[in-house]
């Protein structure tokens, strides 16, 4: 019982395929062309900046990535830190706030 039974297959090998490396890029470029959207989640931007000195309070908070970004862009084209952003901000909201 313990000789194994050979049909005679044993030299058969499955086929392997060389496929040639995708360039990621151009399936990118072809893709965004025909108007497919990435399945990959939308990364937030960050950037580290020391900001003012003085008293802090923090707080974590949800917002829409788009939102987010939004923000991060104009706190780094107003070449200011988050906390900066965010007083200006509060700044703008007292002052619709009185007129």
């Amino acid at each position: 019982m313990s000789d194994e039974t050979s049909f005679g297959f044993g030299d058969i090998q499955p086929k392997r395929i060389r496929r040639e490396a995708e360039d990621v890029a151009a399936v990118d470029r072809i893709a965004d062309e025909l108007g497919f959207v990435s399945r990959e989640t939308t990364t937030i931007q960050r950037k580290a900046k020391q900001g003012p000195s003085g008293p802090a309070g923090q707080f974590n908070l949800r917002a829409a990535v788009a939102d987010v970004n939004e923000f991060v862009d104009w706190c780094g084209r107003e070449r200011m830190s988050y906390r900066e952003g965010f007083g200006r901000l509060m700044e703008m909201k007292r002052r619709a706030e009185r007129s």
